[in-house]
Order: C-alpha cells, then structure tokens, then sequence
C-alpha cells in the first residue's frame, strides 16, 4: 500500500504533534515510535503508513517548527529587494530577535539533542537566503565581495549566524561592532564612514541630536517652528515613523513620514554630511515601509523657487512627479508625487 501523503491532515496531523512535543521533552534518542503512538492514541502499524522511520518523523517535525522561520527569511529578502541598504542588518536583527525569544521559551525545558540538530538546521536553511542577501548588496553598492558571493554566504551563515545562535546573547552584543566591520570587510564596501550606510529607527534618546540638527538646517523649512517640532517629534518615534542616520554620536540624517496620510514630511541631512547618499537610502527605507504602488507624496518648494532648487531636483530624480500646489506655513509649496516601486526609487542621473 502507497504510504499517504503528508499533506493528509486528521490522523497525520496527530501524530506529528505527538512526536512534536515528545522529541521537545525527551529529545530524539528518549522518544521511541511507541511513545508518540501512545501519546498520539494510535497503533504503532499507523505511524508506519505515515512514515518510513522515526528520522521521518523527525525531519517533518523539524519542517513544521521551522515553517514560520523560512516564510519570515523569505519575506525579509523580498522585502530587501526594495531596501537593499538595510536587508543585511534586517537579517541578523531578525536572527537576534527569534533566537532571544526561543531561547526565553525552551532553554529550560528542552532537551539537547533536539537544540543541537535545530542549530544545524538553521545553518542550513540561511545560507541561500544569505546568499540572496549578498547578491542583493553587491548590486546595490556595485562592489564584488572580498571572495566569491557562494563563499561569502557560507562565512556569514557560520560566522555571524553561528555566534548569535550559538553565543551568550550578550557576549554577542558586546563584539556587534567587530561583527560588523568584519561584514564590510567580507562585502568589500570601504571601512571608512560604514556606520552612513544603514538607516535605522529613531528611539527618544536620539531626540537631542535630531534636534540639534533641525536647528542647523532650520533656514532651509520656512515656519518651522522648533518647540512644536519637538512636541511632535516624540509621537513620531513612538509610531515607528522617524529614521536616522547616525554617525560618531551625531545624527547625520533624519527622515519624519507618516503612514496613515502617505506622504514624506520632514527630511534633512547635516551639511556636512551632504553627497554621500544619504537622503535616498532615507526615503528607499521609508518608501519600503508602505505595499508597492502606493502613493506616496513630499510637499516641497514649487518649480522655480530658487530656494528649493536642490530639494525638487532630488525628489523629482527618484521619481516623485508634480501634483497640485499648496501653502504651508504662508509659503507656497508644492506636492510631488510617487508610485512606491517594487524595488528602490531609481536616482535618474
């Protein structure tokens, strides 16, 4: 008799919750095929028209604990596509995040064996998402790793993804920053300035600095007034909706968008940290943020405004095109528009 397919539910579905929960408790030499009958409530003859073995069993089981893990992975790439600045950190942050989390819920109860081969199994289901993270990069920052794209996402996987899994979270943490400069290294990307690459979410111990920066560049947003600003401010960061850049204890960048309203509303970039890129990694975070197609909109100086000459060339080279004309503040603006692509806002040069 053919065995059934996996994909049966009722019985089969049973079962493997069975062995689920035993391999957890007594780890894989501990369960034998009795016990997960027995917990199950079947004949051992049913768990073999399921499955070949108790290392069938296991594979499935270790399939279905790792599902929601290979769908995350698979989106965060996906989701780098149109965020190629941020996909790496995205990753590992990720990794961070699920491996804390696990550890909070099983380390105590569960047994070795099946920690150990859940490592191993993750080992191997990241490196080609790594793989993808790396060619995703080296196109973006058009540079070639120190070595081939295959070898870089070995190192990574064993490198990087084998210490957050394997370390102490916070002897971990506290080497973050050589793990980092050893990911430049492996990409190829300059060591110097590396913290200007990634944007990252605004949190209320940055609120001095950002501010520090709106009074720099004050001159340049007519009627902003900078205690209302900073009133608003915090409820921005609260919903997820400031990101900076920062550098040597400086915000260098600072990008304020809202989601419910679509639209860009405040970005700016110290001047002395201007032509490095950093207001388009800025907006291709923020855009990234809302589902391709939407439009997403900026209000900024009207065409020939001598003022904002600067301002409407960056939006209009990322695709952002003129809609209608408004007043802010008593000065007249304008809104210009974009459909968020599926991919990053291309600087027409």
């Amino acid at each position: 008799m053919a065995r059934k397919a996996a994909t049966d539910g009722g019985k089969y579905n049973d079962i493997v919750s069975a062995a689920y929960e035993c391999f957890f408790e007594k780890g894989y030499d501990g369960t034998s095929v009795r016990s997960i009958m027995t917990r199950a409530g079947g004949e051992i003859g049913l768990f073999y028209y399921y499955f070949d073995s108790k290392d069938d069993a296991f594979d499935r089981v270790l399939d279905r604990f790792f599902a929601h893990y290979e769908a995350d992975f698979a989106s965060i790439v996906a989701h780098g596509r149109r965020n190629p600045c941020r996909v790496m950190q995205d990753f590992f942050e990720y990794m961070e995040r699920e491996t804390a989390k696990f550890r909070a819920e099983y380390a105590a109860k569960l047994h070795r064996t099946v920690r150990w081969a859940i490592r191993e199994h993750t080992l191997e289901i990241i490196e080609p998402y790594l793989l993808q993270v790396v060619e995703i990069q080296s196109g973006y920052y058009r540079i070639a790793p120190a070595i081939a794209p295959q070898a870089a996402a070995m190192y990574l996987t064993h490198g990087v993804g084998s210490s957050i899994l394997h370390e102490d979270t916070n002897g971990y943490v506290a080497r973050r920053g050589d793990f980092k400069r050893g990911i430049s290294l492996l990409m190829g990307m300059p060591m110097d300035e590396q913290e200007l690459r990634i944007p990252y979410p605004a949190t209320l111990d940055d609120i001095p600095g950002w501010m520090a920066l709106v009074h720099e560049v004050k001159e340049e947003f007519p009627g902003l007034k900078e205690a209302d600003y900073e009133k608003r401010l915090a409820e921005y960061i609260q919903r997820n909706e400031a990101w900076v850049i920062r550098y040597n204890g400086e915000i260098a960048a600072s990008l304020l968008f809202s989601k419910a309203r679509r639209e860009l509303d405040f970005l700016a970039v110290a001047p002395k940290y201007r032509r490095r890129g950093l207001a388009e990694k800025l907006v291709e975070t923020a855009a990234a943020q809302f589902p391709v197609g939407t439009q997403l909109t900026v209000t900024t100086y009207r065409q020939g405004d001598v003022q904002g000459k600067v301002a409407r060339m960056f939006y209009e080279a990322l695709g952002f095109a003129p809609r209608e004309e408004v007043t802010v503040f008593d000065y007249p603006c304008q809104k210009l528009g974009l459909t968020v692509p599926d991919g990053t806002p291309a600087r027409k040069m």
